[in-house]
C-alpha cells in the first residue's frame, strides 16, 4: 500500500515537473543593436523604404529613424517610426507552430519633438493595435494563441500622422514562444506511465 501511495506521488511530480517550458524568442535584433550603416553617437540616420540596414528588419513606408543618445532613444539604438520624413514601417516575419501562445512586448515612448503626435500601430498576427507614444515610457504586452496549424506570420511597427519627422520611438521589441523543454516530454511520459501502473494495479486488487 506504501509502495502504491509512493508511485502515485511519484506520479504526480512527474506530471507537474513536465508543466516547465522556456521561453523561446522568435525575433532578430530586437533591440536595434546590429546595423549595416553608420548611427552618431547622439543624433539620427535615415532609413529608407525597402532598406534592410537594420538587421533583421525591413522597412516600409516612406522611412524610419535609428536614433541613438538624443530624441528620446530608450536603449543605445531605437526606431523613431515617423522618420525624415514618415511614416515609417519596419517589420520582420517569423514561423508560427499550431496551438502555441506567443507573447509580444516592446518598449514605447516618443521624440521629444513630436509636436504632432506620436501615434502607432502594432500588428500582430494579423491584428492591429494602435497605441499614443506621448505617453511616459511604458512597456507594451501583447498575447496570441495560434489555431491548429502552423504557418508564417509578419510582425509589424508603423507611425500614424505626426508632424512628418518626430513620432513615436520604440525599442526592444520581443516575441517569445513557451516550448517545453526536451526532458520534460521524458517526465510526462513518466508521470503517464506510473499513473497508467497505478490504475492496473487498482483493477487487479479489484477483482
Amino acid at each position: 500500500m506504501k509502495i502504491a501511495r509512493l508511485a502515485q506521488a511519484a506520479a504526480i511530480a512527474a506530471l507537474f515537473a513536465a508543466g516547465s517550458a522556456s521561453a523561446v524568442e522568435m525575433i532578430s535584433n530586437g533591440d536595434f543593436e546590429a546595423y549595416s550603416n553608420s548611427v552618431p553617437g547622439a543624433g539620427y540616420t535615415m532609413v529608407a523604404n525597402g532598406s534592410t540596414a537594420i538587421t533583421g528588419w525591413t522597412v516600409g513606408g516612406v522611412s524610419v529613424d535609428q536614433i541613438q543618445g538624443a530624441y528620446n532613444a530608450i536603449s543605445g539604438i531605437s526606431i523613431d517610426l515617423l522618420g525624415t520624413p514618415g511614416p515609417g514601417v519596419i517589420s520582420q516575419s517569423f514561423n508560427f507552430a499550431a496551438n502555441t501562445t506567443y507573447n509580444l512586448s516592446f518598449q514605447l515612448t516618443h521624440n521629444p519633438y513630436a509636436g504632432g503626435g506620436a501615434m502607432m500601430y502594432a500588428d500582430f498576427f494579423g491584428t492591429q493595435y494602435q497605441y499614443d507614444g506621448m505617453q511616459p515610457l511604458q512597456t507594451v504586452t501583447l498575447s496570441y494563441t495560434t489555431g491548429n496549424a502552423g504557418g508564417n506570420t509578419t510582425l509589424s511597427f508603423g507611425s500614424i500622422g505626426g508632424d512628418g519627422y518626430s513620432g513615436a520611438v520604440i525599442d526592444n521589441v520581443s516575441v517569445t514562444a513557451a516550448v517545453p523543454e526536451p526532458e520534460t516530454y521524458a517526465m510526462l511520459g513518466l508521470g503517464l506511465g506510473l499513473l497508467a501502473f497505478i490504475g492496473r494495479r487498482k483493477n487487479k486488487a479489484a477483482k
